[in-house]
């Protein structure tokens, strides 16, 4: 019996290695080891100088390493270089990019059309809402920038900025108080699940088969989590998108309050650093045909609100705004692809010239 079970633990250990082998090698399944790690003050971050394998929208693999610094950029010195325009960019899987290769970003295609010396830095992150950033805008402004740029993305910024409608609650949040105020609450890191993936790191960081087992449990987690929040029918407008019409979702009105309430709090700390601080939005809905789709559900949809409302309350508050969604609009007519379901190449070379405004363009 011994001898058995003896038999049976060899055989499954050399079945682990050559999966472990098959994986690494071949990247069976989207398989890869993993680049990031748990984070007690954002839910976690990318590993600094870890090498990265993602296929994801795009035809092939997208390679890289991430900076020493933990971010998915090329490495830059702490203190700005003497003569130099710095421009920090904020956000999430738009920024972070994954999708494009690293120099095909819009921050790198902005920095390398600059006649001027420029640096355009990356502090994206996936899945990053107004409460993750709010709290990492010290890694940006660490790097002594001269202005910092931040993506708002209604696609999901509304939902993951509260307990009840995040995919994700291992992450901190913010609650608006009775004065207006913001209060941060990082209880997140106590919770069970956040500790097994901390427990669980090492071995995703050594392992392509621990990765992939977690990654698509998480992947299935998440997936059921945006379920219970989704529209209840084919035939209604998501949650975000009842945002620009007459009816709007009465826990997203509540979420996006906080959200800008937030971003007011960021452009304040950048204002108290003599920073330039800039909002844009990611187009919600742009592409003609999906506009009246969606005013075919209701006809008070509106593609241009999250333009509009942020860029009244950026005037309101003192601060830069690019409006993005009538560019986006008007540069597809011509049946240019912008995006697989984030930015394709034309989408981030279009995004280069509407985000970046760097001297010597």
């Amino acid at each position: 019996m011994l001898k058995r079970a003896l038999l049976v633990v060899v055989s499954l250990a050399v079945l682990c290695v050559m999966l472990e082998v098959l994986l690494r090698t071949t990247h069976l399944f989207h398989a890869r080891l993993s680049w990031t790690e748990p984070d007690r003050d954002i839910g976690w971050r990318f590993t600094p100088g870890r090498e990265y394998w993602f296929f994801g929208e795009n035809d092939h693999a997208v390679t890289g390493r991430i900076n020493s610094t933990g971010w998915r950029d090329r490495e830059r010195s702490v203190e700005k270089p003497p003569h130099t325009y710095r421009i920090a960019v904020i956000g999430d899987s738009y920024v972070e990019a994954f999708q494009v290769e690293q120099d095909s970003t819009f921050e790198a295609i902005a920095e390398r059309r600059s006649r001027a010396r420029a640096e355009v830095l990356n502090f994206g992150r996936s899945g990053m809402c107004p409460a993750e950033e709010c709290i990492m805008l010290g890694d940006a402004m660490r790097s002594h920038p001269d202005e910092i740029v931040l993506l708002f993305t209604p696609q999901n910024d509304m939902a993951d900025v509260n307990r009840l409608t995040t995919s994700d609650p291992c992450r901190p949040f913010f609650f608006l108080s009775a004065n207006g105020g913001v209060r941060l609450d990082q209880s997140f890191a106590q919770r069970r699940d956040f500790r097994i993936r901390e427990l669980i790191n090492p071995l995703k960081q050594h392992s392509a088969l621990v990765s992939l087992v977690v990654e698509r449990f998480n992947a299935w987690r998440q997936a059921r989590a945006q379920r219970r929040v989704a529209p209840s029918a084919s035939h209604e407008l998501a949650r975000e998108q009842r945002m620009c019409t007459s009816h709007p979702d009465s826990v997203y009105v509540a979420n996006y309050t906080l959200c800008k309430a937030l971003i007011r709090r960021m452009a304040r700390s950048c204002a108290e650093s003599s920073i330039r601080f800039r909002l844009a939005s990611v187009p919600l809905v742009y592409l003609k045909s999906d506009v009246e789709r969606a005013r075919t559900l209701d006809p008070s949809f509106d593609p241009l609100f999250f333009d509009r409302d942020l860029g009244v309350m950026a005037d309101s508050s003192g601060f830069a705004f690019t409006p993005l969604t009538q560019a986006f609009s008007d540069r597809s007519r011509d049946g240019t692809r912008l995006h697989w379901q984030h930015w394709n190449y034309a989408g981030h070379r279009l995004a280069a010239t509407l985000l970046i405004a760097l001297p010597g363009r």
